[in-house]
């Protein structure tokens, strides 16, 4: 199951970039967000705040902008 980091404008719509993860790690980002039942394999976007952006950064060295841009882990088919 690929995930991806989404990156869109500030207070907008437009979209600027796209990461996608090597590999998935569900039970990582379970542990990091709350998800809600209904979204048990988090198909939904989560949305990155500065304690996600330490732990996603820690574990796949990838840090995103989160002052300038709203950013999302998302599932990508």
């Amino acid at each position: 199951m690929p995930r991806t980091i989404e990156i869109y404008e500030k207070e907008g719509d437009d979209f600027i970039n796209q990461i996608e993860f090597l590999h998935d790690d569900l039970d990582f980002f379970r542990s990091i967000f709350d998800y809600p039942q209904d979204d048990p394999l988090m198909y939904f976007g989560y949305k990155i705040e500065k304690d996600h952006n330490i732990k996603i950064f820690e574990k796949f060295g990838i840090m995103v902008d989160i002052d300038k841009y709203d950013c999302f882990v998302d599932y990508y088919e």
